[in-house]
């Protein structure tokens, strides 16, 4: 369908990242990505409960939030973000722009009281599958404006480069950062694919890496499209998408 309107859809896809760095005990490791739902008091509490479920059916080792999940304060959507305290599988988050200038704080009170962990400029260690996984988050690029130092450096020489690693930050263009650091996944989101055709063509001007699987030297880039919308809640010729991956 080219013209889709609103919360309506549950657009769950599947896919095999085929990766010759994870360690072979996180074969078949899935994990869930939600970006850029850009909640708003608008939003269905009911239509964020089925989502969950339809998350917890799939059976997701992890679930994982690459940011921008505000459109407004994290108080006004109280309601809605607690939902998410009924997701299974462990569950992180890192901040977008929008949550960043919507209030990060407010947001990560909620959300760590719903289970799920803000994950900005930290590092997590997650057993899984009889091996150890590892997950770096980077705040967004825009905490600049609120003074908000992402010290990235520093954070990438404090991870263990024999462990499997996902880096979950809202900006694709972050893949910059990496350097030569051991990282095997980047989960990504921002660009919404455009949103709108042909306006996808002007977004790929400001941000290359725009829908989809890429390579970049040893990483594996993912960028979502997301979910909710940002302006009018309209999409044309560029779906949402929730990815379900699995690691093989």
């Amino acid at each position: 369908m080219s013209l889709q309107v609103g919360w309506k859809y549950f657009p769950f896809d599947e896919i095999a990242i085929k990766s010759t760095t994870f360690c072979n005990s996180l074969d078949g490791l899935r994990i869930i990505q939600l970006s850029d739902l850009h909640l708003s008091k608008g939003v269905e509490v009911a239509y964020l409960k089925n989502l969950v479920k339809k998350i917890n059916a799939l059976g997701p080792d992890i679930v994982l939030f690459s940011g921008d999940i505000l459109q407004t304060s994290a108080l006004n959507v109280k309601e809605q973000l607690e939902t998410f305290k009924d997701i299974k599988a462990s569950a992180y988050y890192v901040t977008g722009n929008h949550d960043i200038v919507y209030g990060p704080k407010k947001l990560e009170s909620i959300m760590q009281s719903a289970g799920v962990l803000c994950l900005d400029n930290k590092i997590a260690e997650i057993a899984i599958k009889g091996s150890v996984l590892q997950l770096v988050g980077l705040s967004d690029r825009y905490g600049f404006v609120r003074g908000i130092k992402r010290p990235i450096k520093e954070l990438f020489s404090g991870l263990d480069p024999n462990l499997s690693t996902i880096l979950l930050t809202h900006q694709p263009k972050d893949v910059a950062h990496i350097e030569d650091f051991r990282i095997d996944l980047q989960l990504s989101g921002h660009t919404h694919g455009g949103q709108i055709y042909p306006f996808n063509f002007v977004v790929k001007y400001f941000q290359p890496y725009i829908s989809g699987l890429y390579r970049h030297k040893n990483t594996l880039l993912y960028v979502c499209r997301g979910l909710g919308y940002w302006g009018v809640r309209v999409r044309y010729r560029v779906p949402p998408e929730i990815p379900v991956f699995t690691i093989n």
